[in-house]
């Protein structure tokens, strides 16, 4: 398209730059200079969707003259692979003849869901080896004789974060954590975790935890963000699991940690333990939405993780949106424990 070179399409030009301009400002702080808090540190949450604007600015890239938005751009376009482009395991890893099998899911089936009875469906029609919860005491547990013949182990976090955590095992128990019968109140730094019994003189460890999600209700202006008791919360959390760690034994630990992996604070949960989405999914892999959209197959966000010691192999890991009365999706991994 030829266009003379006038003031008003200079001036477009200097406009056109100037979005792209800051997605690359704000890229570079938050790689090399992370915020834990405030309108940087919530920008990382989102930091995906903030390139989506670009789209409107391709158009104008058919403009002669425009050469520097081509560059702005592209530049973005790098940025974008570089720091977000989702998993494509095309090819998943091949199980180790030596290695015991081992299916894992994590679900936060949230506190207050309306559709109880489809969560169970969905827990029989569809076991793992082991089963974590999260916001539940599990109380219709005891009721589902279903449920006890699939998972003949089960454990129950009645003061876990936020409301309740749940372990169920096809595997016999061998060890499991304790807790305080008299504490009353939620314990956002909980972690239940069961030694179970994989094959005749092996077993691992499986765990689960959910610290709280970071509280913008005591903000005082618009798009406050302060994470800075949910990240005590995760320290607290790894420190008990670097103690389970210390045990020489594999390790998985599931749940919903209310951080996505753009964040700084997901460094906490990858230190010592892999991500096990990154080695085994295939695609964007989110896991929540909000609740307008929680009827709707649409999850904006990874926050729910399985992550495994290196002595893991992950396998298979998939997620499953489907709407259950939950603002969560159900993740499930199949793993190969050495």
């Amino acid at each position: 398209m030829r266009l003379p070179k006038t003031r008003l399409l200079k001036s477009l030009l200097g406009v056109s730059l100037l979005y792209p301009f800051l997605i690359l400002m704000v890229n570079l702080i938050n790689l090399f200079l992370p915020r834990q808090s405030g309108l940087l540190a919530l920008s990382e949450v989102f930091s995906p969707f903030l390139f989506i604007p670009l789209l409107f600015l391709v158009p104008l890239l058919f403009i002669r003259g425009f050469a520097f938005l081509r560059i702005a751009l592209a530049c973005c376009a790098l940025v974008w692979v570089f720091r977000f482009m989702p998993p494509l395991n095309f090819f998943p890893a091949q199980q180790v003849s030596a290695a015991v099998e081992l299916d894992v899911t994590t679900w936060n089936i949230y506190g207050k869901n309306p559709e109880l009875d489809t969560v169970i469906e969905e827990l029989q029609k569809r076991p793992s080896s082991v089963v974590v919860l999260q916001e539940t005491e599990g109380e219709w547990l005891a009721s589902d004789s279903t449920l006890k013949k699939i998972y003949p182990y089960q454990l129950r976090y009645m003061q876990g974060a936020p409301a309740g955590l749940v372990l169920l095992s096809a595997y016999p128990i061998i060890n499991y954590s304790q807790w305080d019968s008299k504490g009353r109140g939620w314990d956002p730094t909980a972690v239940l975790w069961a030694e179970i019994e994989v094959a005749p003189g092996r077993s691992a460890i499986v765990a689960t935890a959910h610290p709280n999600s970071p509280d913008t209700d005591k903000c005082a202006r618009p798009l406050c963000f302060d994470p800075t008791s949910r990240n005590n919360q995760i320290n607290q959390i790894f420190s008990q699991v670097d103690q389970l760690l210390a045990r020489k034994k594999p390790l998985i630990l599931a749940g919903d940690f209310n951080t996505t992996q753009w964040e700084p604070t997901y460094q906490v949960l990858t230190e010592n333990l892999n991500d096990t989405y990154l080695k085994a999914g295939l695609g964007w892999g989110a896991t929540w939405r909000p609740f307008a959209l929680a009827d709707h197959k649409y999850p904006l966000l990874r926050i729910d993780y399985i992550l495994a010691s290196p002595d893991i192999t992950p396998l298979k890991v998939n997620v499953d949106c489907t709407p259950r009365g939950s603002d969560h999706c159900i993740v499930t991994g199949r793993f190969g424990v050495s």
